[in-house]
Order: structure tokens, then C-alpha cells, then sequence
């Protein structure tokens, strides 16, 4: 998963940040159905050659796909790096760098065929060893979303073109977990260099390379000549610059700067789509925005206290005051478009009287204080802090908005520096145990639950069970079960369900994102 700062609103990965299998999506097909490309007519042809201005709320910190969650991170790599398979724009599984794979019967053993004429940027041909070891690196890796830590005992090159893993289990996300851009393919040792030394001038198989960049701010990617794909890609050029202020994005947009923005601010959505020369790309996402509960922070390892919370707060107002029109009310923690969701959940909803009830249970029957985290850029999850604060005064709690700048708010967070936060969780895969696992496991999960080391051993037992369960109708009533019992015990409260939004220059085409937020640019063209 990726987080908003680590899978959030990608503002991380990861879910950022922090992330299935290619059977039964349920309700994901009919939501995610592939966008147009902006712009184009059927009749258009794709063209090489110009420079795409790409303007993002942050930039990357690190580009070793192995060891990052943040976003702005994800979004660069994911153009110089390429995974075994990736989700396609319509939520399914593909195979990319590999043409396939077999299961041996006890679901333990899998081999991939590695796609022949792969070569890497350098023009080094792509073999089983890179494959080998970059999965091994991964699996080793101290970055929380390799997904493999634990579940591989053996990987094994098989001549140049084949790759044997054998797990210690069966383990049903374990294609949709190759998926992710933290088990990228990079080359063998490193090609013989140190860390720090190959991520400063990366090799990878992806269609754009490294020109330059500054730590937290402007990239620039150049068309990898020795890409193998289709067509693509056809941009000279990919500037990544940081606009940090939502309005300063819009702004930058309108007036030609940049000819895409990664994020349009829900208030602008309807006026931007309606301008001249510009666009607002819709595409569903698997993505939930939560209210996070501290459980070091001692009212909130009280389960009626947490109870109290979600009977506080009203998501319907939330949405129509801070989407406008552009999200929809939370249901469960798992997105509406995610597989496995599951549209019986009874959550806790906006009733008060239930509210001051629970709170009477609890050990703080007259109330308490804390503090509540935003990031200071987001205007949205700034106005939804005022609405929660004032929906939770009249329960006897009272809240101090703490609004920090991106960096500090995801330092706060991940330092358990915090009552309640504000922030965005995206599955980076098709399949749910990333979201499952990232936000329940306190010890496994990469994340301590999401940075509130919650902690339920029945809820983690069944996040265990699904993780192994092959068969797909009872792995669908386990993660029923877990939705469920999130929803009465309330580790966090989902306020919504976000549409990925971004805003497009009427000369880029090809231009589509995936649900789980990603965008590969080989196709994307200027007209």
C-alpha cells in the first residue's frame, strides 16, 4: 500500500502504501472500466517526439524500488523500473516481464518464462539471474511492501529464460504480490555497484531513463531507446516537477505550464472540466480515505471510546462538503471497487445518541482531549478536521487541529506522534490482503496496522486464513468476516471513497490510470 506519505493518497504508496489474485473481482469490472485516452478521437494516431510536464504534490526521496513506500517515489521508479506482471487499467492481472507462469498442485512451487528480448536501458539483455535476484533483494529488502518477506524459501534461475520460486505455503496474492512496483526487476549484483551508487543513475527495463533529479523535487526522465514495448514510448522527454499548493496546480495547468496535474482538488474538478483546453480525467481507484485512532493514545485503546468516534462522525456530510460530488460515502474499510468487497458491512454509523452511549460505557464518560493530524496542503482533509471536530464536541471531546507540511505530517505519523490523522490508503494490487494485511497485522504488516498499532488476534487469524485459502468463495466470506469486524471494533473510521482525479492539457492522449493509481507513460503522446 502506498501511503500519502508512505501507500497515502499518493500524495504513498503506497497501501500506498501498501497493496491479488486475477479471479473473481466482483463489482471491480463494471466500476473500472478503462477511460478514454484524454483528448483522443478514434482516428488519431500516436506520434513521437515533445516534452510532458507533469506537475505532483511530491517528489521522490528514493528511487530503489525494494526499499520505498512514499508516492512520489512509486510514480517515478514505475517509469525506469518493471515489475513480472501489472495490473492493467481495467484492475486485471498481466503478465509483462514475464510471459506466464505454472502452479505445481500443492501451490507451493510457481515458474515464470521470462519474455525473451527484454533488454535493460544499457542494452544488456534481461535474464532469469536479474529476475532471481531482484526478487531475493526484495524479499531481503527492509522496504514494507515486498509482500515476499516470510513467504519464499527459494529462488532459482532455470537457464536465462525460466525462474523457479518455491514457497513456504501456499499463498493465494502471490502473483498479484509480484505485481507491485516494490518487487521491480533490476539487474543482477547491481551490476556490481553499491546501492547508492546504481539507484543514482538506475538500469532498468522501463521505457524512460534517468536524466537528473534533486532529492524531493524535479525529476527528468528521457525515452529509454531500448524500451521493448509496443509502439511506445513516444514522449522525448518526462519533467516531474513538486507543486506542493493545490491551487498553484490548477493554476500552473490553466496557464499552460505543466500539461498534466496529478491531483485536482475536488472544488475545482467541476469548473476545470468545463475550461477550455483542459480536461479532468475520473478514473475509480481502489482507495479509502480514513480517520486513524492511535492505540498507545489510552482513550483509544478503549474499544466503546472507538465505537463513540464512528457514531460521531457523519461521512454524508463530510463528502458533500469537502468532494463535492466527486467521492462517495465509506461502507467498509476495503474500497467499493476492490475485490472482495463486500456491500453487506454494517458499520457504525453518524447516530449521536449512540455516540454519547458508548462513550458513557467507556472509561472517559465525560470525555477528553486530543489532537488530530492533517497535512496542511489538503485543503479537503482540512475541512473534513473541522467538521469531525465539531461533530465530536458535542459528544465531549475536544480536538486540536494540528496541520503540519507533508513531510513533518508523515514524520508525526509513523512516529506514533499523534492522537487521531487524517490520511488516504491505495491497494497497490489486485488483490486485497495488502490493504488487509498493511492495516490489521500489527506484527506483519509492515506498518503496525497502519501506524496505530491496533492489534486483534481473531482479526489477524483470519487475515492469516485468507492469505492461504485457495478457493475463492471462502476466501470471499473471510474477508467478509474481517470487514465486519473491523467495522464493530473500529481500528480507524473510513470517511470515504476518493475518485483518482487528474487534470489534463487537451494535447495529451493515451493518458489512463490504472485503480491503483498508476500511470505508465509509454503510451502517452502529444498531439
Amino acid at each position: 500500500m502506498h501511503v500519502s506519505a508512505p501507500v497515502s493518497r499518493r500524495h504513498l504508496v503506497r497501501l500506498g502504501a501498501v497493496g491479488a489474485g486475477a479471479a473473481a473481482f466482483g463489482p471491480l469490472l463494471a466500476a473500472c472500466s478503462a477511460p478514454a485516452p484524454a483528448g483522443a478521437k478514434a482516428s488519431s494516431s500516436p506520434r513521437k517526439g515533445g516534452t510532458l510536464r507533469f506537475a505532483r504534490t511530491t517528489g521522490p526521496t528514493s528511487l530503489d524500488p525494494h526499499n520505498t513506500i512514499l508516492a512520489g517515489d512509486v510514480y517515478t521508479l514505475n517509469q525506469i523500473f518493471e515489475p513480472l506482471y501489472t495490473t492493467a487499467v481495467d484492475g486485471s492481472l498481466q503478465p509483462h516481464l514475464a510471459t506466464g507462469h505454472t502452479v505445481s498442485a500443492d501451490g507451493k512451487t510457481y515458474t515464470f518464462t521470462i519474455r525473451p528480448k527484454v533488454t535493460f536501458s544499457d542494452g544488456s539483455p534481461l535474464t532469469a539471474a536479474d529476475v532471481a535476484y531482484s526478487l531475493r533483494r526484495a524479499q531481503k529488502s527492509n522496504g514494507p511492501l515486498s509482500f515476499l518477506d516470510g513467504v519464499i524459501s527459494s529462488v532459482t534461475a532455470s537457464g536465462t529464460s525460466k525462474v523457479v520460486v518455491r514457497l513456504t505455503q501456499a499463498w493465494s496474492p502471490f502473483v498479484s504480490d509480484i505485481s507491485a512496483f516494490s518487487n521491480s526487476i533490476v539487474p543482477d549484483n547491481l551490476q556490481g555497484k553499491t546501492p547508492a551508487e546504481f539507484f543514482a543513475k538506475p538500469v532498468g527495463t522501463g521505457p524512460f531513463t534517468l536524466e537528473s533529479w534533486v532529492k524531493g523535487g524535479t525529476v527528468t526522465l528521457a525515452r529509454n531507446n531500448s524500451y521493448g514495448g509496443k509502439g511506445g514510448p513516444y514522449l522525448d522527454k518526462v519533467v516531474f516537477s513538486v507543486v506542493a499548493d493545490d491551487n498553484q496546480l490548477v493554476q500552473q495547468l490553466q496557464a499552460g505550464q505543466v500539461e498534466v496535474i496529478d491531483s485536482v482538488p475536488q472544488a475545482n474538478a467541476g469548473s476545470l472540466a468545463s475550461a477550455g483546453g483542459v480536461s479532468v480525467l475520473k478514473s475509480p481507484q481502489w482507495s479509502v480515505d480514513l480517520l486513524l485512532l492511535n492505540a498507545r493514545f489510552k482513550p483509544f485503546a478503549d474499544r466503546h471510546v472507538r465505537r463513540a468516534v464512528s457514531h460521531a462522525v457523519n461521512r454524508a456530510q463530510i463528502v458533500k462538503a469537502t468532494t463535492f460530488g466527486t467521492a462517495a460515502a465509506a461502507t467498509s474499510f476495503f474500497p467499493s471497487s476492490l475485490q472482495y468487497y463486500d456491500s453487506g458491512t454494517t458499520i457504525l454509523g453518524y447516530d449521536l445518541g449512540a455516540a454519547r452511549s458508548e462513550l458513557k460505557q467507556s472509561a472517559y464518560p465525560s470525555g477528553f482531549k486530543a489532537d488530530l493530524l492533517v497535512p496542511s496542503s489538503d485543503q479537503a482533509w482540512n475541512q473534513a478536521a473541522q467538521i469531525i471536530q465539531a461533530a465530536l464536541k458535542q459528544i465531549g471531546v475536544t480536538i486540536t487541529i494540528r496541520s503540519l507540511e507533508e513531510a513533518a505530517f508523515k514524520a508525526a505519523f509513523q512516529k506514533f506522534d499523534y492522537d487521531l490523522f487524517i490520511d488516504n490508503a491505495i491497494n497497490d494490487i489486485s488483490d486485497p490482503d495488502e490493504m488487509a494485511s498493511f492495516e490489521l497485522d500489527e506484527a506483519g504488516g509492515g506498518s503496525h496496522s497502519y501506524w496505530t498499532h491496533y492489534s486483534d488476534a481473531a482479526t489477524t487469524s483470519l487475515v492469516h486464513q485468507a492469505q492461504i485459502e485457495a478457493d475463492d468463495s471462502k476466501r470471499r466470506a473471510l474477508y467478509a468476516e474481517i470487514q465486519q469486524k473491523v467495522a464493530d471494533d473500529v481500528p480507524f473510521v473510513p470517511l470515504s471513497y476518493p475518485t483518482n482525479l487528474k487534470g489534463l492539457r487537451s494535447t495529451v492522449k493515451g493518458f489512463r490510470v490504472n485503480p491503483a493509481g498508476a500511470v505508465r507513460l509509454e503510451d502517452v503522446w502529444l498531439a
